[in-house]
């Protein structure tokens, strides 16, 4: 099948049929996923999938419909029923694509998205390095006692967008991600821990064995973990943590939150929220991440945008839709699916690396906490208060000392950010939001 093709027919037939403005957004796919325990397979699927998704504006008035069934009567069903929800749905000024009249985007934008390696692997080979996890992972220490899972999963993924403003575009990516989990055991204690790579090129992963290992050494490190007196401490958070508290900031930045004044950084424009060590990054176009593409989901042109610069907010993140109710332009953030209307969504967002090693700033407390894992959802974007269960390792005079479990942190995200006191050089993506190790100055402990 000619994927554009069907797509810009469907534009064309919207179009004829009544449409002021029309959208449609086709993806097909391949996703493939092995998981061994106990050294046999014990999941092994791979599925095909495709769908596309048409908006149509009429007079203000916006009809959405997604099909997966690509057949011209399928396809002729489609737009009319989707005119026929314009007719009846609720106007509203501000629908409509993009103002931006953007053309045709080439398919090769140099950002490396696609794999041939791992599009290609075999089937035994994706076994195999599910195998060397487990395998490694058992090795590492005879307190492990169980994998509670070792997979390796892959999939690509082609995406085609085309509009009546006369957008056409297209790109394809792959991913793939080795994960393993892992129960210690000792003297009736027990703990679970994981560790995990997330790459769109296969020879960017570290090997299966260093997976296993890391993930077993992260879990057996725990064992014997204890609760701590309740607090005001020196806080270090890990980088998969740190990414985690990140992704709350992203969402407060969300420009229909800001909008609606359900963010806490509603008015802060301008302003230093954060410590100046502090610089974070939302970019569309990094080589070969997770979340890049030449285009958003509305067809914008995605960049590199710097969010917050040493401290001070520049800028929120938006889709046209919201833009133009906050009367300021898209920032190429707009997100979807086939079967979904564009949403708000960070692209490759991160912190900027800072200069210290995670030593480093380990040795720079004398007694604190530096936190590898959390749990509970105890965050508030619309006040800002932050509150998680968490797990990690005490530090006294600058090394760690024991295992820590059962505690909560607790603080305002906004005076987190402004306490800020060291950011590290691990900056790693493990997905599309990534964080450093960083020091926070101060925040509450609630143990015993």
């Amino acid at each position: 099948m000619n994927y554009r093709e069907i797509a810009l027919q469907l534009v064309d037939r919207a179009r004829a049929a009544g449409a002021d403005e029309v959208d449609v957004y086709l993806t097909i796919g391949r996703d493939f996923e092995v998981t061994v325990r106990n050294k046999s397979i014990e999941v092994l699927k791979q599925a095909l999938s495709k769908g596309v998704g048409i908006r149509v504006f009429r007079d203000h008035r916006m009809g959405f419909g997604h099909t997966t069934d690509f057949s011209a009567d399928s396809l002729n069903r489609l737009v009319e029923q989707t005119l026929q929800m314009a007719k009846y749905a609720t106007q509203d000024e501000f629908h409509g694509l993009p103002s931006e009249n953007h053309q045709l985007v080439p398919a090769d934008t140099g950002l490396d998205l696609y794999d041939t390696e791992t599009a290609s692997l075999a089937t035994e080979k994706k076994i195999a390095l599910a195998k060397a996890m487990e395998e490694a992972a058992l090795a590492y220490d005879k307190r492990v006692k169980i994998v509670e899972g070792a997979s390796f999963s892959e999939g690509d993924e082609r995406i085609f967008i085309g509009n009546s403003r006369g957008f056409s575009g297209e790109y394809t990516g792959t991913g793939s991600t080795l994960v393993c989990s892992v129960i210690a055991e000792e003297e009736g204690g027990k703990q679970v821990n994981y560790w995990y790579s997330n790459k769109r090129h296969f020879k960017d992963h570290p090997s299966p064995e260093v997976i296993g290992r890391k993930a077993a050494e992260r879990t057996v490190r725990m064992l014997k973990a204890r609760k701590i007196p309740s607090g005001k401490f020196p806080v270090i958070f890990d980088p998969l943590i740190a990414s985690s508290f990140l992704g709350s900031i992203a969402s407060a930045l969300n420009g229909e939150s800001v909008f609606r004044k359900t963010s806490f950084l509603t008015d802060k424009l301008g302003a230093s929220i954060a410590s100046d060590l502090v610089t974070i990054i939302d970019d569309g176009l990094l080589k070969r991440g997770l979340s890049s593409r030449p285009f958003d989901g509305e067809g914008v042109p995605t960049r590199r945008k710097t969010i917050v610069e040493k401290g001070k907010l520049r800028s929120y993140l938006y889709d046209s839709y919201t833009a133009r109710k906050a009367k300021t332009a898209t920032t190429g953030n707009a997100s979807r699916s086939y079967s979904s209307t564009p949403q708000i969504s960070p692209l490759n967002f991160f912190i900027e690396p800072g200069p210290h090693s995670p030593e480093k700033i380990i040795a720079s407390i004398a007694d604190g906490f530096y936190v590898t894992g959390m749990i509970g959802f105890g965050v508030d974007t619309v006040t800002g208060q932050f509150s998680r269960g968490a797990s990690g390792l005490w530090i006294k005079n600058g090394e760690l000392a024991f295992p820590v479990h059962e505690v909560t942190v607790a603080g305002n995200m906004l005076e987190m950010l402004q306490n800020i006191e060291m950011v590290g050089n691990d900056l790693e993506f493990f997905g599309p939001v990534a964080s450093p190790t960083i020091k926070i100055s101060e925040m509450s402990i609630s143990g015993t």
